[in-house]
Order: C-alpha cells, then sequence, then structure tokens
C-alpha cells in the first residue's frame, strides 16, 4: 500500500517528536522542544500533566498536582482539550490534557495522534520525571508558571541563609479593581489577563530578584533597595496591557494596592510575607495605594487585631457599658435628653472610643456593639420608668457602615419593644456622610425609621457630603452643629452660616442642637442666633448611669 503524502508527513513528525525527546538531555527542554515541533501541524496550543495519588497504604494523604508541559506562543483555547490518563505510582493517576491552538480543533483523527504523542510521552518519562515535575508543580501556581507561597518563601529562605536578605524590600500586592475586570470580561478572560499581567511584569525583574503568585490577584515581590524599589513602585502605578472581548483587543492599565517592608535583620523569614500583607490590609482599610511596615504601624496593626479578636469575648463579659451626657435648655437649665455614648473598660481601664470604634468600624463587629448599645440604654430607661424616676429621650449612636444592614430599623424597633419603652424615648443618631454614594443608603434608613415612628438626628452637622441635601432630603427630628463652627474664634461669617441653619431647620420644624459647648460665650453666642439646646462640658461630660440618674434628680442646671 503506498503510503499518502498526508501520512507520511504524519509519520515523520513522530519520528522527529520522539528524536527529541530522547537526545535533549534537559527533561523540560525535551518536552517543550518535541511538542513545538508538532504544535503547529496538529493544532497543539497547551499540554498540562495532572498527578492524582488517593490517600492509602501508600500514602498518608492524597496528592493532586497539576504542571504545564508546554504552551505555545499563540495561546490555547480551554474549550478544545484532548485527554487521556494512565496509572501511576502509588495506585495514583496521571492525565495528561492536550489544548487546542486558538482557532483550531480537535478533529477525530488529530484527537487520535495526539494521544499517541501524550502516551509516547508517559512511557519516555516514566515515573521519575512525573514525580520531578509533582515536586516542582508543588512550588508553582499552575496559571502563571511563577513561585507560589511555598515556592517564594524557598527562594527567600535561600537568601536568608545567605546572608544576603537585608538588601531587599520585600512586596505584597493586589491588583486593584480586578473584580470589576472579571465582571467585564469574564473569568476566562480575567485568568488570560492575569497571565498577560505577569509576563509583562517579569520583564522588570533582574536574576537575583523575586517574583511570586499566589493565586488569585495577590502576587508578591523581593526587589532590591535604593532605585530598584522606586522603580518598582512606579510600576505598580500602572502596567499597561490588554483584555479580549468580542475578538476585539481592549487597552487595560493595571495599578496594584501594596504593602513593603524594607528588610533589616533580625527578621523572621515568614514576616518577609506576613508583614507586607498586614501592610496591604491596611492600605485597603486607609484607602491608600502603598503603605510601608514601620515599627509604629506594627503596632497599631498589632493593636487593631487584638480588638477585633477580643471584641465578642469582652462584649459577652459586659466590659461595653454606656455613659450618658445631657442635652440641655440653655435658658431653662433643665435636661431636654441625652446622648448614650459607648465606654469600653478592660480589668478597669478604659479604652478610647476613638482606638476601638474605626477598627470595629471595618468590619461588621460595629453593628453589634451599636445593637448591643441600644439594648443597654432601653434596658436603663426601662428600669427607671419602673423606679418612677423621670427620663428623657436618649440618642443612641449608630455608625454608616451599619446601613449595609437591610433589615437593621426592624431590629433596632424590636429591642425597643422588647422592653416596653415608648418609641419617642429613643432617637437614632447618625454621622452626616462624606460620600455621595452613602447618602441613597442614608435616606432609605432614615425613611423606613421614620415609618416605624422612631425619631433621628443627624451628628456633625455641616461637616459632610451635602448639608443643604441633608435638610432637604432626609426625614430626620433634630440637626447636631458640629462643634467645629464654635470652637475657634467666632466672626461674623461663622454668626451667619449658623444664623442660616438654625433659620433653615425652624422653618423646617428641625430641631437644632449644638454640641462641644465648653464655654459661656459660646453659650450667649448660640443663644443670641436662636439655638438654645446645648449639649457639651459647660454643663457636663459624659456621666456613668448612676451619676446621670442623680443629675436628673438634683433637676436644672443654674442658669
Amino acid at each position: 500500500m503506498i503510503m499518502e503524502d498526508h501520512e507520511l508527513q504524519q509519520l515523520t513528525s513522530m519520528e522527529r517528536f520522539v528524536e527529541l525527546l530522547t537526545t535533549e538531555q534537559d527533561s523540560d527542554q525535551a518536552i517543550n522542544k518535541a511538542f513545538f515541533s508538532v504544535s503547529e501541524q496538529f493544532g497543539i496550543g497547551r499540554v498540562v500533566g495532572a498527578l492524582e495519588i488517593p490517600a492509602g497504604k501508600h500514602q498518608e494523604v492524597p496528592v493532586s498536582q497539576r504542571f504545564i508541559l508546554f504552551t505555545a506562543e499563540d495561546g490555547f483555547d480551554r474549550n478544545h482539550e484532548c485527554s487521556t490518563s494512565y496509572p501511576a505510582e502509588k495506585d495514583g493517576t496521571i492525565t495528561f490534557t492536550a489544548y487546542a491552538m486558538p482557532g483550531r480543533t480537535f478533529d477525530d483523527a488529530t484527537q487520535q495522534h495526539v494521544k499517541t504523542l501524550l502516551g509516547i510521552t508517559n512511557l519516555h518519562f516514566g515515573k521519575s520525571y512525573l514525580t520531578k515535575k509533582a515536586e516542582e508543580s508543588a512550588l508553582t501556581q499552575m496559571l502563571t508558571g511563577l513561585p507560589n507561597s511555598n515556592g517564594y518563601l524557598r527562594e527567600v529562605g535561600k537568601k536568608y541563609v545567605m546572608g544576603t536578605i537585608e538588601g531587599f524590600v520585600a512586596y505584597y500586592f493586589n491588583l486593584k479593581g480586578f473584580s470589576l475586570i472579571n465582571k467585564r470580561f469574564g473569568q476566562r478572560e480575567g485568568n488570560e489577563i492575569i497571565i498577560r499581567y505577569a509576563e509583562e511584569m517579569k520583564h522588570f525583574f533582574v536574576e537575583d530578584e523575586l517574583f511570586g503568585h499566589l493565586g488569585g490577584d495577590n502576587f508578591v515581590a523581593l526587589v532590591h533597595k535604593g532605585p530598584r524599589s522606586e522603580q518598582f513602585q512606579h510600576m505598580l502605578e500602572g502596567v499597561k496591557i490588554y483584555g479580549m472581548q468580542d475578538g476585539i483587543k481592549v487597552p487595560l492599565t493595571i495599578s496594584a494596592v501594596a504593602g513593603y517592608l524594607p528588610i533589616e535583620l533580625p527578621c523572621a523569614v515568614d514576616r518577609i510575607i506576613g508583614g507586607p500583607a498586614a501592610a496591604l490590609s491596611y492600605a485597603k482599610r486607609s484607602k491608600q495605594m502603598l503603605v510601608e511596615l514601620t515599627d509604629q504601624l506594627s503596632e497599631e496593626i498589632s493593636r487593631a487585631k487584638t480588638i477585633e479578636q477580643t471584641f465578642h469575648k469582652a462584649l459577652a463579659n459586659n466590659e461595653f457599658t454606656v455613659f450618658y451626657q445631657p442635652k440641655v435648655n440653655s435658658v431653662t437649665g433643665k435636661i431636654i435628653g441625652t446622648e448614650a455614648l459607648t465606654r469600653w473598660f478592660e480589668n478597669g481601664r478604659m479604652i478610647s472610643p476613638a482606638a476601638f470604634v474605626p477598627i470595629l468600624e471595618q468590619t461588621s463587629q460595629i453593628t453589634e456593639l451599636d445593637l448591643a448599645m441600644l439594648e443597654l440604654v432601653c434596658q436603663d430607661i426601662a428600669a427607671w420608668k419602673a423606679q418612677g424616676n423621670e427620663t428623657v429621650p436618649a440618642s443612641v449612636n449608630f455608625s454608616r457602615k451599619d446601613l449595609s444592614d437591610p433589615e437593621l430599623p426592624d431590629k433596632i424597633l424590636a429591642i425597643i419593644n422588647k422592653y416596653g419603652i415608648q418609641r419617642s424615648e429613643i432617637v437614632v443618631e447618625i454621622t452626616e456622610t462624606t460620600s455621595e454614594e452613602e447618602q441613597g443608603r442614608m435616606a432609605d434608613f432614615l425613611n423606613r425609621l421614620k415609618d416605624l415612628g422612631i425619631e433621628t438626628s443627624i451628628d456633625d452637622f455641616g461637616t459632610g457630603y451635602s448639608s443643604l441635601s441633608v435638610l432637604r432630603e432626609f426625614p430626620v427630628n433634630e440637626i447636631k452643629i458640629d462643634r467645629s463652627f464654635i470652637n475657634r474664634d467666632l466672626g461674623s461669617s461663622d454668626e451667619i452660616i449658623i444664623q442660616s441653619i438654625i433659620d433653615m431647620a425652624n422653618k423646617l420644624k428641625i430641631d437644632v442642637i449644638t454640641e462641644g459647648v465648653e464655654l459661656v460665650e459660646q453659650k450667649d453666642f448660640l443663644h443670641r442666633l436662636g439655638c438654645d439646646r446645648i449639649q457639651g462640658f459647660l454643663y457636663d461630660k459624659p456621666l456613668p448611669k448612676d451619676k446621670f440618674e442623680q443629675r436628673m434628680k438634683e433637676g436644672n442646671y443654674k442658669v
């Protein structure tokens, strides 16, 4: 039988494939060259091996490793593949998968040839090669081929032992807004964008520097101190690549948020990843692009971590309590309300709210605290009424971070009802937003409370996004003028601004109170402008519950 030209060509290709496998001393180069020689003919874009060894008598824990054997320059198409599996050592299985080049497919005849190539690969390299590749893949991130956390730490460890680690800056960085890129382009193309980003970044690094990929959009790097580190920081500001959408290249600039640590000995090896990772978390919380892990920041992060970890225990142990600061009518001296303020006492030592509130606001823990404080206030009001004591409406603070919970108004009402007090005895106080985005959520929250018959107050009025829109759009019962308006040398412009706020509020039937009043001159100034509802040290600092009870029994302040 005379052999057809294409059959002869395929046979020649197979022979060339085997020849390259057997003559090349380096196994990795051999497999690359062998598949490269046939890639165009058979349309092979990528070849991947996967080793699976179950736990059993030969293996204490299961092994699951994947490794890339070959990738064509033009890439590959995940939708078109050809796989074949073979027995491996220790009752395991090795599966080879070939992916087609973009725009190519594997027809039945091609699949047979590709499976033959994969079979030759399996026979030639055998168990020892597969074991070697499995060991290597344990140190490599599958998607990009860069060192993973194990591989990166291994190389860091080598520099540590050699005594050269002190000459480097360690980075941990995360691609900014990558979730939006995944939504726009899809997960599959998102992976390709990660690969392109990694390939572009690789060009920056010199031989003894390190670049690793921890998975997702998280990367690490070890860069020389001095100009190299400065250049790297500039590169983090933006790398130009592209994404494919409907067959069209869409230009992209990928920037990163990073934490970094200039390495100084003594320094534990795990801190070379953990330190920059902590700085990265801080950068995200503080909305910065680049943060250095200094000793001061380390202490701050450590305190924040301690607060997060001890919060629930402290709440369960009743370490949080309520102090009450009276709101006073400056004309009559009568207490007309009070603001409930959270205090944390740990082993008799008070922790400042400034030290724990911002940290709890970064998590859902602030909502738990705010609801717990509301419950304590409702308990106190119910107890005072049961004893026949006079009560006044109590303002309870809620963080803007709480607004992400759509059920919060109903939770507030449930607590009020639980203690059988009147809804008018609680005022929900929330700080004016500094973000246009938050205004919609705040408006929904305040409208819902209005529907439930619960009064509301806007704290720090005049410092937010748009104070006039607060008066127009938010259904509030009270505004609290921020202390910054009066804690200064008061001039004619201050008088005009405060007078206009009071006049507008009065016309809209919104109560006005000014906080932070400490001086008689400030009280008199506000009285001239028509604001006689005052809160501040002029009358009282925040008081423990028993002292506030006594203050209520004593009656009016002296005018």
